[in-house]
């Protein structure tokens, strides 16, 4: 994913600005009864860009030159998924400034974890089943992907103020891991029963047929597989 690196260096940033809630992930997923569906994947990054407008609305031309902060896209990624057979109406969404989103419909849960490889690759390299049935049970397992995240956020922020573990920086990083939320929503055919998730992710039902889940960087961080989870289906 292109937009790790540049996160990174967002990371550092946040320290000296102090801002908080600089980033939101969002998987969105609608299933149909034969397996297939629609995902959205959106990456929120638009409170940080109010404030980096404010930033350099004070800086001179030469730092506003220098500085890319704002250049996120995922074009590599749309073109890739379009390439993936079993998936289709692949379209980004960039009209709000700060905040990419892809949509894309899928045949089955093989195109989907195959997209989802594209969306959310990690440091392995190596293909993951995000997705798979356990009976009438819908089972999600993730790679390391989110987890770097937060590590290369809080990396960037120790090489920047050159925190050492445990000093007052360190707890701001925690602070700033804590403000940045992964989401899901997942909406279904049929009825739900009772959601499996790990400690630290809040599961909300929405009615019979529709669930969702939030957590934050900071649970993410001390459980990389803090976003699993089990959604039996009453079929």
């Amino acid at each position: 994913m292109r937009t790790i690196p540049s996160l990174k260096h967002l990371a550092a940033t946040a320290l000296l600005i102090a801002f908080t809630g600089c980033i939101t992930i969002e998987e969105n997923y609608s299933f149909k009864k034969n397996g297939s569906g629609t995902m959205e994947y959106v990456v929120d990054l638009s409170e940080l860009g109010d404030i980096m407008k404010s930033v350099n609305a004070a800086a001179d031309s030469e730092a506003k030159k220098d500085d890319d902060l704002g250049t996120m896209d995922m074009n590599d990624e749309v073109a890739a998924l379009k390439g993936i057979a079993g998936i289709s109406k692949v379209k980004l969404d960039t009209k709000t400034e700060w905040v990419q989103k892809v949509r894309f419909s899928f045949k089955d849960i093989s195109s989907l974890n195959a997209a989802l490889n594209v969306l959310m690759p990690d440091s392995t390299g190596t293909p993951t089943t995000f997705f798979s049935w356990d009976g009438n049970t819908l089972v999600r397992s993730n790679n390391r992907h989110a987890y770097e995240i937060g590590a290369g956020m809080a990396k960037g922020g120790e090489e920047e103020e050159g925190a050492e573990e445990g000093d007052e920086n360190g707890m701001d990083m925690s602070t700033i891991l804590a403000s940045m939320k992964y989401k899901y929503s997942f909406k279904f055919a049929q009825s739900t029963g009772e959601t499996t998730a790990a400690p630290g992710v809040v599961v909300e039902q929405h009615g019979t047929k529709e669930v969702a889940m939030s957590t934050d960087f900071g649970v993410i961080s001390k459980d990389p597989k803090a976003l699993d989870l089990r959604i039996p289906l009453v079929k």
